[in-house]
């Protein structure tokens, strides 16, 4: 009751609601996108400088299990002419003790502004479609890099992000023959190698004991573990071959600094977050952020492989390392596509604010 007084303050606001899109909802509308292209076209922007990008804010802590935790958020804006710019925020949180529990590792939420009012007018589900954009860049890095005819790969880490980077993958390598899979609960390993198998059977799937295994004769291989630490050696790697950083923590500071070519999302961010060991390495100095001869360095960024700018040439002795951060930006323009069909189709449920 003696609250009462803020009953006339705040009388008769404006209608407003946002609209909330499950996991289901937002598979049903990426079906509706193309997805790769939505990312490319995001990666252009950011190199074109039509894009906001803002510093992630990371919060960490270990749980009552023991285990990293942490959070981050992730704002940004495409600033494009009409319908396809895109203003808002991802909110991913992880847990590594999450599989244990039956939960995936990461999930969250996606947030899309109105550019006018900036006012929330959207809310999504954004675990699925985190690792859909995550699976879209490392699909053009394999492609700018030079590696789209790869015919065999390897996939260290068996989880959410290899569902979704192999279900890709196999729709824009055509010429894939061989796939490895590794991961240390085997099990998963296995499971995953048996249901792709029975789905792809052109295609040879086995399971690799150690990550060195798996990658002896990969052309291409994807890290995608939850690893905190760097394990692989330089004299793991097959001449010629591509090594997609995805997790980020797998690669030895011995394998980053000795890399042919170097390609990134973005310079600026990888300066700005030494906890990454390929951050690490260039505020030490031992990689510099611009390409100088004599001294390892990062090669180009991914928008300058596709604005031209720069050619990646496949080494026959050395080997590529691409490492990409990962860029709010590109889920917020995944969050606009997606809701431009949610808008479209009707997609989602409305909820009311006030």
């Amino acid at each position: 009751m003696e609250n009462l007084w803020l009953a006339d303050v705040l009388a008769r606001p404006v209608p407003e609601s946002v609209r909330f899109l499950s996991r289901a909802d937002v598979l049903d509308c990426l079906a509706r996108v193309d997805v790769v292209a939505a990312v490319r076209d995001a990666l252009v922007s950011h190199h074109l400088g039509r894009t906001i990008l803002p510093s992630e804010a990371y919060l960490s802590w270990t749980n009552q299990h023991g285990a990293y935790s942490r959070s981050i958020g992730m704002p940004g804006a495409i600033l494009e002419e009409g319908a396809e710019g895109a203003y808002g925020m991802k909110i991913i949180n992880a847990s590594v003790s999450n599989p244990e529990f039956g939960l995936e590792r990461a999930g969250g939420l996606g947030l899309c502004f109105d550019p006018r009012t900036a006012r929330v007018i959207a809310v999504m589900e954004v675990g699925v479609l985190s690792a859909v954009r995550t699976a879209a860049v490392t699909a053009i890095a394999v492609e700018t890099a030079g590696y789209q005819a790869v015919r065999s790969l390897a996939v260290v880490g068996c989880g959410t992000q290899a569902r979704v980077h192999l279900a890709l993958l196999l729709t824009r390598c055509p010429e894939l023959s061989r796939i490895t899979l590794c991961d240390v609960r085997r099990p998963v390993a296995e499971n995953l190698a048996g249901e792709l198998a029975s789905r792809h059977p052109g295609i040879s799937f086995s399971v690799a004991a150690t990550p060195v295994e798996a990658m002896d004769e990969a052309e291409t291989t994807l890290f995608l573990t939850t690893v905190a630490e760097g394990y692989v050696q330089p004299d793991w790697v097959r001449p010629g071959s591509l090594l997609v950083n995805v997790s980020l923590g797998d690669l030895t500071d011995e394998v980053l600094v000795n890399a042919s070519a170097l390609f990134v999302d973005d310079v600026q961010l990888i300066v700005e977050n030494p906890r990454r060991p390929l951050g690490r390495l260039v505020n030490e100095g031992r990689i510099a952020a611009k390409e100088q001869e004599g001294q390892p360095s990062i090669t180009a960024t991914i928008g300058e492989l596709l604005a031209g700018e720069t050619i990646a040439q496949r080494p026959d002795t050395g080997y590529v390392v691409v490492n990409p951060f990962g860029l709010g930006i590109l889920d917020v323009a995944l969050f606009g596509a997606v809701l431009r069909q949610a808008n479209s189709a009707d997609i989602g449920q409305a909820l009311e604010l006030v």
